[in-house]
């Protein structure tokens, strides 16, 4: 294999991953706007330099080999380091501190990460930050990654303590809420078996809470509802205004946006066990100062933000 210092470029790293997510040269090629014979003389070129194969050549398109595996995995990291690279340098050079990327799991993403953010851009205006959110799973490969610098997310049994440290914000059941104006709230004795009759929003499809929600119901004997898994706030408390539907969220979130007059939360529980919300990093890269800071305006919105008289337990280690 031939060095790469000084043959390899970014360009290369992008043409790999181009086609190995693609599978086509074709739509390759119109990806990263060149033509295809130009794509095929840069892969055969990156094969010269690796001495072998990366990608094998059939009807159906083009599938990775081996090698072409290996060569993606360190292809995504090189990149994601580049573009940290360029975010920490930009900030630097426009005369700010450094920069703070947070993943957010997708439903704490506007309470409480939208306040934490406003109260941490007032005390750190000159970090640059920038918020990722999505679901547990893509953003733990992030964090894994260096892609992010800190996760707010749940903190499930499959978080390893050994490789990830952690500090707990909140402790909340999940809940299910309905429109203001639905016909179960003026149902205070309405059961479990009532909300089934009813459509409702829930955990993706394939995820550890729909399959837990799914088994509950039918262990107690009750139909499973008809479904949308959907993680998206605005989509769920459009598609929850002015219909039927119920939706499944954290009980802290739902309690923030009853105050608000936005959703009442019913008072039977959906049966799902409860996983913390903490603030996550990985033990071989300590936390920063600024991920520190954000975790701590975290803390503050949830304090501050609750309603009283909530159960919900909060917990800074």
């Amino acid at each position: 294999m031939t060095p790469f210092k000084g043959k390899l470029r970014v360009r290369h790293l992008e043409i790999v991953l181009a086609v190995a997510e693609l599978g086509n040269l074709s739509r390759a090629a119109a990806q990263l706007q060149t033509s295809q014979p130009s794509l095929s003389r840069a892969i055969a070129e990156i094969e010269e330099l690796v001495g072998a194969r990366l990608f094998e050549r059939t009807a159906k398109g083009s599938h990775c080999t081996p090698l072409g595996l290996a060569m993606c995995r360190h292809a995504r990291q090189l990149l994601i380091d580049f573009r940290k690279a360029e975010v920490d340098m930009a900030a630097l050079l426009r005369g700010d501190q450094g920069s703070l990327t947070v993943g957010c799991f997708a439903l704490f993403s506007g309470w409480p990460a939208a306040p934490a953010a406003r109260r941490f851009r007032a005390d750190f205006p000159r970090i640059t930050l920038s918020i990722e959110v999505g679901t547990h799973e893509q953003l733990i490969e992030q964090l894994d990654a260096g892609a992010i610098d800190l996760l707010v997310s749940r903190y499930s049994a499959a978080v390893n303590p050994q490789i990830y440290r952690s500090v707990t914000l909140l402790n909340d059941p999940v809940v299910l809420a309905c429109a203001p104006g639905h016909t179960l709230t003026t149902r205070p004795g309405a059961t479990l078996a009532d909300y089934a009759r009813y459509p409702w929003i829930t955990a993706l499809p394939g995820s550890r809470i729909r399959a837990e929600l799914e088994m509950n119901l039918v262990q107690a004997g009750l139909p499973v509802p008809d479904m949308i898994g959907a993680l998206s706030p605005e989509f769920s408390r459009e598609l929850l205004r002015d219909s039927d539907y119920l939706w499944m969220l954290p009980g802290s979130v739902a309690a923030v946006h009853q105050a608000r007059g936005e959703l009442a939360v019913l008072p039977v529980l959906p049966g799902i066990q409860p996983s913390p919300l903490a603030a996550i990093w990985r033990r071989d890269r300590p936390s920063s100062r600024p991920a520190r800071a954000f975790t701590a305006r975290m803390a503050q919105a949830i304090r501050h933000d609750l309603p009283p008289g909530q159960p919900f337990a909060l917990r800074m280690a």
